[in-house]
């Protein structure tokens, strides 16, 4: 049996409206003080985004020796939209606006010899980051990785909520009666990983046990009504980590003070029979950081068991979830040893993440007996069938290896091909024709392909997963987006728009239409590699009960379109 390598924190640093460092900002909140939007100048030759991503891994280092230009380092860059306010809504967008050039750009500035990678879930792309980089280091694939997330409160990001309505006029009052929308953030996370011991600088060790990630399969812009995607998520967390839930201390919940989301959460633990447990909700101090949000709140969850104190809920007075929650009000002191870090978003995403500062030794015996059954079922490189077919859209064709399928005139618009090839499928899905381009490209894509895979219709749906990897990721709505926002005389933001300008929507959209409530995930590179993607893949079904996963390159920008997609299933 192999057995997994621990995943111990390193460092970690926030920078935020509250201040430029951890303690800086756990001071704040233990002051009650709170901040919603934050600006800093940029370093000469960098943008707001890099430079800030920049200093706060710099700052979070500097407790340490790791020197991460060597090849045993990571960087995973958590963010929705980058450095957004650089779209000047010129055709072609400018270069900086490419979330993998953004994550190349602070990589190679302490000059990391591997590619970087960027995990754009919506707003739970935080603690998907945290939970991916926990794989990647148990199974000993790296030793180190640096976790960056990072989101700015910009025009394009605030008009957007807007649209949704989902703003408060006051500061955020997570879980509370009187609550009424969200309050939007920014700021920049940071937490060093490793598996490796020795990296350690002397502090209280702190360790990440996993996580899981779900999808409610219910609605790309709302939560699901009964909190069945997060409490699968939990449930999926408690038991790759062999924690027991009576092992739970408190809770970190994601807390946006929006009506559904947190009445969600609410029926979500109660499902999960958790509601007797100690929550909080952080957006009160620092609104709500989107992308940088789960690296920023589970640094304080960090410093709750660092410092033994659970931190109040800001802005909570009075109960107001249809369900019970057990919400810490007050800053005080309790035994804290195991905590739970959740997160959702845009698409029905969810994310668990277990932290500890048990020793490997008091950790529970659940824990390796999860892991012995687990590596028990491993047979080699052989461990997943993977499709002998792959299916590629391209030139207003759709192929199955070098088979056509379906094609229409080279000069036919976009639009009408990609109508014309879902009008060829057997399905009446109307809401297709509400997608943006990128979406309806990866669901024809889908579609096409979902009619060859064994079992799919009868298969377990939370055994599904979805795993996606773009270079252009959702630019060309984004242009849309910004050009309704530009002009102040004809401003028209859109829900309609907005909801997809997050590359994750298209996973969010295919697993609606199939039911699919497994694992979906969203990465963006420069140049997407599909050897890494199958290298995922192969952690995903030896970490997970996974039966099947759908893979695939997808990119759309300006008409300008590619998607190759397959899929891999579980051998016995």
């Amino acid at each position: 049996m192999t057995e997994r390598k621990p995943v111990y924190i390193v460092c970690d640093n926030i920078i935020s409206p509250l201040g430029a460092t951890t303690a800086e900002n756990i001071e704040c909140i233990y002051q009650g003080i709170a901040g919603h939007r934050y600006a800093m100048p940029a370093m000469t030759q960098y943008n707001l985004t890099e430079s800030t991503a920049i200093q706060s891994i710099l700052s979070a280092l500097q407790t340490t020796s790791l020197d991460l230009s060597k090849k045993e380092n990571l960087l995973i860059l958590s963010t929705t939209k980058g450095n957004i306010a650089g779209l000047s809504g010129k055709i072609p967008p400018e270069k900086e606006v490419y979330l993998g050039y953004t994550a190349q750009r602070i990589a190679d500035y302490f000059m990391m010899k591997n590619k970087p990678v960027v995990v754009s879930n919506a707003c739970v792309s935080g603690v998907t980051a945290l939970h991916t980089a926990s794989r990647l280091l148990e199974a000993g694939i790296i030793e180190n990785i640096v976790v960056t997330g990072i989101d700015f409160a910009t025009p394009f990001v605030v008009s957007g909520f807007e649209s949704f309505q989902s703003i408060s006029p006051e500061p955020c009052r997570p879980f509370d009666a009187r609550r009424n929308g969200l309050s939007i953030g920014g700021g920049v996370g940071t937490i060093v990983l490793t598996n490796n011991q020795k990296n350690l600088t002397g502090t209280k060790e702190i360790r990440i046990l996993g996580g899981a990630t779900t999808n409610d399969a219910n609605h790309i812009s709302g939560p699901s009504r009964t909190g069945d995607g997060l409490s699968l998520a939990i449930e999926n967390a408690l038991k790759y980590t062999g924690v027991d839930r009576s092992e739970i201390d408190f809770i970190n919940l994601h807390g946006t003070a929006t009506v559904f989301n947190d009445d969600m959460e609410s029926k979500a633990l109660r499902l999960s029979q958790l509601s007797d447990v100690p929550v909080n909700g952080l957006k009160g101090y620092f609104g709500h950081t989107l992308g940088a949000s789960g690296v920023i709140e589970t640094i304080v969850c960090i410093e709750s068991l660092r410092n033994q104190i659970l931190y109040g809920t800001k802005g909570f007075e009075t109960l107001g979830t249809s369900e019970p929650l057990n919400v810490v009000k007050e800053h005080r002191k309790a035994e804290l040893h195991t905590v739970m870090k959740t997160a959702s978003g845009f698409g029905g995403f969810n994310s668990a993440i277990i932290l500890t500062d048990k020793s490997k030794e008091d950790v529970s015996n659940c824990r390796t007996a999860s892991l012995r059954k687990r590596s028990s079922k491993q047979s080699g490189p052989h461990f997943c069938l993977f499709s002998k077919n792959t299916y590629t859209i391209r030139n207003n064709q759709i192929k199955r290896n070098e088979t056509i399928l379906f094609e229409t005139d080279r000069d036919l618009s976009f639009h009408d091909f990609i109508r014309s090839a879902f009008k060829n499928l057997p399905i009446d899905y109307p809401k297709f024709y509400k997608m943006d381009d990128f979406c309806k490209l990866g669901f024809v894509a889908f579609e096409y392909l979902r009619k060859e895979i064994p079992d799919c219709e009868i298969c377990d749906k939370s055994k599904i997963a979805l795993v996606f990897c773009t270079s252009t990721s959702s630019l060309d709505t984004d242009l849309k987006h910004r050009q309704s926002i530009a002009d102040p005389k004809r401003y028209f933001p859109a829900p309609a728009v907005f909801v997809y300008t997050l590359p994750n929507i298209l996973l969010g959209e295919i697993a609606i239409k199939n039911k699919i409530q497994g694992e979906t995930l969203c990465f963006v590179n420069e140049n997407p590699d599909m050897n890494r993607i199958i290298t995922y893949l192969q952690l995903l079904f030896d970490t997970t009960d996974t039966e099947i996963a759908v893979f695939g390159i997808i990119d759309f920008l300006l008409d300008d379109y590619e998607v190759t997609i397959s899929y891999v299933k579980r051998k016995y």
